[in-house]
């Protein structure tokens, strides 16, 4: 079994900065064996070709995405599930697509785009978290920064763990909570 945690977001802009910080913080730890940690926040094209590089042997088999996501939650709320793979219309593709190539950095983007080019293991977790704060050079608000720690083990829990992964929501974009948002 081999899994990644990737994190989406972007440097220095406060809350949607904590999937930086969880990568940092995860690259310091000693993971399960099987378990890689890396930055995704680039284009979701680049993204799919990157997995898409791994040998068949060594294909992950879990994807675990980390990311802010403004989804109307209270601030800090971290929302984990399993994602059901479910595009949306050719259209809003279409807009995940073109998002990408401009250089938007989004989970809701990432997911689309990575698995319309059918690049994605066999299963999808997203650990989400709800921003405060969204603002260049800032830190992140403490609502967001108190769950750093829950929300590196989450990760590290659902990478490692088929079975624990299994017992979360199977949701839509946008997690339990939430509409799609693309």
């Amino acid at each position: 079994m081999r899994a990644l945690i990737g994190g989406v977001g972007y440097p220095d802009l406060s809350d949607h900065s904590i999937s930086w910080a969880v990568v940092q913080a995860l690259e310091s730890r000693t993971l399960p064996a099987g378990v890689a940690v890396e930055d995704l926040s680039y284009n979701p094209i680049a993204v799919a070709q990157r997995l898409d590089d791994e040998d068949d042997g060594e294909r992950y088999d879990t994807l675990v995405l980390v990311s802010a996501v403004t989804r109307g939650r209270a601030a800090g709320t971290v929302t984990p599930y399993r994602w059901d793979r479910r595009l949306p219309a050719d259209e809003a593709i279409q807009r995940a697509v073109t998002d990408a190539v401009t250089g938007i950095i989004y989970l809701d983007n990432t997911l689309v785009v990575v698995g319309h080019l059918g690049a994605l293991p066999e299963r999808v977790v997203v650990v989400e978290v709800e921003p405060l704060v969204e603002a260049f050079g800032s830190p992140m608000s403490r609502p967001v920064a108190d769950q750093l720690e829950a929300v590196c083990d989450h990760a590290v829990r659902y990478a490692a763990s088929p079975a624990a992964s299994d017992t979360l929501p199977l949701c839509r974009l946008g997690g339990p909570m939430s509409v799609a948002h693309v």
